[in-house]
């Protein structure tokens, strides 16, 4: 296979570890919760033998070589089953806190991540795809961490040590069970790899759905100014048809060919009564024995079930791994330097700055120009000519591509640039408020500021009059 097929598999476990990485910082739960698990599975494993035993007790009793003591294998299953119980009951709470825990922990890593990158990033991805991995992409890894915690042990544990007491039990009903368990499985895997790029492509088709709302919510004014509500709800219906039929496609190829795979399987059971049936009717396996098997067999089945349910699952999360992963790798592109803001009245020089939103032309060319402290400069031209580009190169929202910007004669990349932002008062040409109070979203820059401060900057934009007519005043929730 070629490295190109190969790249998107390995980078679909890259990812997967990655997400698995956030359940290092709660070690003890996640022991806890596998070391209940596997005493569940222990006892499960144990209840055939119970069983078992029991029949081959009483079919001694019939050929009058023993007594039988049902009440004994009655009690001791009920006590395996409360014991089971009791366990499931403390094991599921541990288990869900687990999970939102590191969801939580999750959402927070890709918010950090979303809050480090320049604008440069933002530029080139929209609202709505972000919003959609930030929420439904980590809302989809929930089953994913469920199925790590619960069906990895339980199924690899449980078809190890069952196969092996089969084996224990009769040879050849062990060589029925790996004969038709290992084609199933191996039926199951292949199917789900083809699985992954398929729900890569439902996820990305489900941001575009998700953007197509987000866009038309911000933008709710101006479609309603130009009527365009029609025009917007085929647009919706477009996408949304389009990602229903890759769902539904995606859904269709697993459904169809599972069946098929558990068919194999399904021919365990038969084989084991035939062949194990005449090992009891020649005396060579007692019938509490078979009933083990058959026993065992089912289990296997329900968990060869939940190779299929796992896989499907792991190739599902696994595209929404991706999607996590590749904001959380994203390399930030501005890091600040040490240095504090120098001593000085606040001159900014820009020295033969250049810089390129694309490849095709700059928006700023080789300019030199220098704005004196304590003075007003305006910068007038045409739209697209560069003049917001200019201003945004101060707080290094970007940085140039050639060329550099000093502040009272020091390169601003080398300057703290959490201090140097908060030096640099900035009114962008759209209005955004939070949806937090009026006072909160005046001093936002400045949270610590007194109400007479936020007063004060309110009457010197005009706007302490209007406020003061809101239901609430400075207290009013707006945004």
């Amino acid at each position: 296979m070629s490295e190109k097929a190969n790249t998107p598999k390995l980078g679909a476990v890259r990812s997967l570890l990655k997400i698995l990485s956030f359940l290092r910082a709660y070690p003890g739960w996640v022991s806890l919760t596998l070391g209940l698990l596997l005493i569940n599975i222990g006892i499960e494993l144990s209840l055939p033998q119970v069983l078992g035993e029991a029949l081959n007790a009483l079919q001694r009793h019939l050929r009058s070589q023993g007594g039988f003591a049902p009440m004994f294998f009655v009690g001791l299953y009920l006590v395996l089953v409360s014991v089971r119980a009791v366990i499931g009951y403390i094991l599921g709470p541990i288990r869900n806190k687990l999970v939102h825990t590191t969801l939580g922990d999750i959402r927070a890593a890709i918010y950090g991540a979303l809050q480090r990158m320049a604008f440069t990033y933002h530029d080139k991805t929209n609202s709505g795809e972000l919003i959609s991995r930030a929420t439904t992409d980590v809302w989809r890894l929930q089953e994913f961490f469920f199925a790590c915690l619960l069906l990895t042990a339980d199924i690899i544990v449980t078809l190890i040590a069952t196969s092996a007491l089969v084996f224990l039990i009769s040879t050849s009903l062990g060589w029925v069970a790996i004969g038709t368990m290992a084609p199933t499985v191996a039926l199951i895997a292949y199917y789900a790899s083809q699985l992954q790029p398929r729900w890569r492509q439902v996820h990305d088709l489900h941001s575009a759905m998700t953007t197509v709302i987000q866009e038309n919510i911000a933008g709710v004014r101006v479609v309603k100014a130009f009527a365009k509500e029609g025009t917007e709800i085929e647009k919706f219906r477009g996408k949304k048809e389009i990602y229903l039929a890759r769902l539904l496609d995606t859904v269709g190829y697993w459904a169809g060919r599972v069946p098929f795979a558990q068919f194999i399987y399904g021919l365990s059971l038969p084989l084991a009564l035939w062949i194990g049936g005449r090992q009891v009717i020649r005396g060579e396996l007692p019938i509490g024995d078979l009933a083990k098997v058959v026993f065992y067999l089912m289990a296997i089945g329900h968990r060869v079930g939940l190779v299929g349910q796992f896989t499907n699952i792991v190739q599902n999360a696994s595209a929404s791994a991706e999607r996590i992963c590749e904001i959380l790798n994203e390399p930030p592109l501005i890091l600040g330097g040490a240095a504090h803001l120098p001593a000085g009245d606040g001159e900014v020089r820009f020295e033969g700055v250049s810089f390129f939103y694309g490849e095709d032309r700059p928006s700023v060319s080789d300019l030199n120009l220098v704005a004196p402290a304590g003075r007003t400069l305006a910068l007038v031209g045409p739209t697209g000519s560069g003049k917001s580009t200019l201003v945004h190169l101060i707080p290094r929202f970007y940085d140039p591509k050639e060329g550099r910007v000093l502040l009272d004669g020091q390169d601003i990349r080398g300057l703290d640039l959490t201090h140097l932002r908060r030096s640099v008062s900035m009114i962008f040409q759209e209005t955004f408020l939070f949806s937090t109070s009026v006072a909160e979203n005046i001093a936002y820059g400045k949270p610590g500021a007194s109400r007479e401060e936020i007063e004060r900057a309110a009457r010197l934009a005009q706007a302490h009059e209007f406020i003061l007519q809101l239901a609430d005043g400075y207290d009013t929730i707006i945004g």
